[in-house]
């Protein structure tokens, strides 16, 4: 009994060294019995250009990114969101107050890219709005096993915009809420996360609650 009583102990010391890390956020399981209906959710969504700069809470955060592109099928490793030959070519990154981070389905996890506040970059849409984290999604074109560029770019446009619209649907169901825009400063985010060149941001999406 003293054993595991110690071992118990070890593990709770272990986990609160891990989540106390700020390069690595511990995202809690996804609550799948909660939010609106499928139906009820696309009744209800709309395109918003103003936000609530309310932080968004880790159980909030946790559902939104598993529902954009986590695993839903830990036996195969395959993702909520589908993808060109299930490539899973789409990384989202989430650039808040503290950093960017970026988002690891296999572990769920975030993951320290870059220190700092640089939401700054995507300013200029909603003038006077300051939306508490954005969703950026960035599609890594190598990982596709065969076809040219032209091909590889199509299929990460459309890859991208089926993680988007699970973003948008799962901010309606849980009283978040979105919009999709294309604008960025896309040199400054590949310097700033050090992307590749197969690596092609495409969509940002502000998220915030719904504003009174």
């Amino acid at each position: 009994m003293k054993r595991k009583v110690l071992m118990y102990l070890c593990l709770v010391l272990v986990i609160n060294v891990f989540t106390q890390n700020k390069d690595i956020i511990v995202l809690n399981a996804p609550d799948t019995d909660r939010g609106l209906t499928v139906m009820s959710a696309l009744s209800l969504r709309v395109s918003v250009v103003e936000f609530d700069t309310t932080s968004i809470s880790h159980q909030d955060m946790s559902d939104l990114l598993w529902a954009a592109n986590g695993i839903n099928r830990p036996e195969t490793g395959k993702r909520t969101a589908s993808s060109a030959m299930n490539a899973q070519d789409i990384d989202v990154f989430i650039f808040n107050e503290t950093g960017v981070y970026l988002y690891n389905a296999q572990s769920h996890i975030l993951e320290l890219v870059a220190k700092g506040d640089n939401r700054v970059i995507f300013s200029g849409d909603e003038a006077g709005s300051n939306p508490p984290i954005i969703c950026l999604l960035v599609s890594d074109i190598s990982r596709f096993g065969t076809g040219d560029n032209l091909q590889k770019s199509e299929w990460a446009a459309i890859d991208a915009g089926i993680v988007a619209q699970n973003i948008l649907l799962c901010c309606t169901s849980i009283g978040l809420t979105g919009r999709p825009r294309s604008g960025m400063n896309r040199k400054l985010i590949k310097e700033l996360l050090g992307l590749k060149e197969s690596q092609l941001p495409l969509l940002n999406i502000p998220v915030s609650y719904k504003k009174d």
